[in-house]
């Protein structure tokens, strides 16, 4: 028993990792002074001299924001652009490789407005000031796309429709991501869905008060509806890119994240562009479709993308065909339909998802959002007034 209390205070005493930055954050705080030279501001862990704040606060780390770490070894962090107070992203890319020329090829003006491309976008490149090795690339501030969790049907239909839009247009522009993954799909979430903002290493809390460290939950959000996000694929430092179509040919060698699928058995070469679509529906599969009950309607698209057999895997072109006809055999009411969790076994809706999806129907939104150009919608059908009248009531008690 003695030599348990003696482990038990030795543990209670032992610093927190968070106490110290690590290598990579090293680097980052190192740039911090050069940054905000050219008008980025990098959050209080990484300023000149930073000590935990949890050590002299009296707030426990767990509330206290310079505690969160993005990743111990994260080449990406988040920045403040102090002209404009805008969220932005950094990340150090390689320029010995494919990932800078194939992201600034698809970040170019002409490309930037054509909606299926959904590459993130590239704000500003910058050239460090201590290596050629690296340049810093300046991106939006994005979250993970399925966090939060999606709401209703309609919200996952969107989301694959967009996604397959984003891979069509790369494979128009004859460019194979090669690493398509949960990771590397992210999200817009403008300035509606947490209107209080989010915390980049934790979207769930914020800062209400900038001269204090404290976090706090979020007091609210919206909905993927209400909001109208856009969906990005993310890192390009696997992608390859052929001069035309005519040029593709079959590539070597495991990549990405998906190592175990049958494009790379016995070694043999494979179509990159086949993988792309294998490892997208994986993505689904593993994702949505594994949280989610209800969504059937998806599974023949996800099998075909899943096929053994990558030439029979339907093209990205025909892969959005195929999700433009199964959303248009959907209705307003069956879009709007809440999602349950298939691990929910009490498969009660949130009263909060109830209100948004409410609120939606209020406002006369429709569940696919944002709107798809080749989707003919129906005026929606006003809330009966009794409805209206009920909801107001369930607000006020």
């Amino acid at each position: 028993m003695p030599a348990k209390a003696d482990d038990s205070q030795k543990s209670v005493n032992e610093p927190s990792p968070f106490e110290s930055l690590t290598r990579t954050e090293t680097r980052w705080a190192h740039y911090q002074p050069w940054l905000k030279s050219i008008g980025y501001v990098l959050r209080a862990r990484y300023q000149p001299g930073w000590k935990p704040s949890w050590l002299t606060s009296g707030l426990p780390e767990e509330q206290s924001e310079d505690s969160l770490v993005k990743g111990y070894t994260a080449l990406v962090l988040d920045a403040t652009l102090e002209s404009t107070k805008q969220h932005v992203a950094l990340k150090l890319v390689p320029t010995h490789t494919r990932e800078l020329p194939i992201w600034q090829y698809l970040s170019s003006p002409e490309k930037l407005t054509d909606t299926r491309n959904h590459c993130v976008p590239i704000l500003a490149v910058h050239p460090l000031p201590d290596t050629d090795d690296h340049v810093l690339l300046v991106m939006p501030l994005l979250l993970y796309y399925d966090i939060p969790r999606f709401e209703t049907v309609g919200e996952i239909l969107s989301c694959v429709y967009h996604l397959i839009q984003g891979l069509a247009y790369l494979h128009e522009h004859n460019v194979a991501h090669l690493d398509i993954c949960g990771q590397n799909i992210l999200q817009d979430p403008g300035t509606k869905f947490f209107p209080k903002g989010f915390h980049p290493v934790r979207p769930t809390v914020y800062v209400p008060d900038p001269n204090s460290p404290k976090l706090a939950p979020s007091p609210d959000r919206s909905s993927r509806t209400l909001a109208n996000v856009k969906y990005y694929f993310i890192d390009f430092g696997e992608s390859v890119m052929f001069e035309s179509e005519g040029d593709r040919h079959h590539i070597t060698g495991s990549v990405g994240h998906h190592l175990d699928i049958p494009d790379f058995a016995n070694g043999n070469s494979y179509d990159p562009f086949c993988l792309d679509i294998r490892a997208l529906a994986e993505t689904f599969y593993s994702g949505p479709l594994k949280r989610y009950s209800g969504l059937d309607i998806l599974n023949p698209l996800i099998s075909s993308m899943r096929h053994d057999d990558p030439s029979q895997r339907p093209t990205a072109t025909e892969a959005l065909s195929h999700i433009l006809n199964v959303i248009k055999s959907e209705t307003a009411a069956s879009l709007r339909q809440p999602l349950q969790d298939r691990a929910d076994s009490s498969k009660s809706v949130h009263p909060g998802v109830r209100e948004r999806i409410f609120e939606a129907r209020i406002k006369r939104i429709h569940p696919m959002q944002p709107p798809i150009p080749e989707l003919a919608v129906d005026e929606l059908e006003p809330v009966p007034l009794r409805l209206r009248l009920w909801n107001g009531i369930r607000h006020i008690f």
